[in-house]
């Protein structure tokens, strides 16, 4: 039987995934999955950038 993956993994590799598609859709989604990880605020200060242009 498989370890339970670390769930800090994870939300990296979701906030990776939205980095790479670089929308505010993906952002959000991420945002709305996670609002109290730390990268949320990274997120949302992305999401911020992108949604000026």
């Amino acid at each position: 039987m498989l370890p339970p993956r670390d769930p800090d993994i994870a939300v990296q590799e979701e906030y990776e995934a939205a980095q790479a598609s670089d929308t505010a859709a993906a952002y959000r989604l991420f945002i709305a999955r996670h609002p109290d990880s730390p990268l949320a605020g990274e997120a949302k200060k992305r999401l911020a950038e992108i949604a000026d242009r």
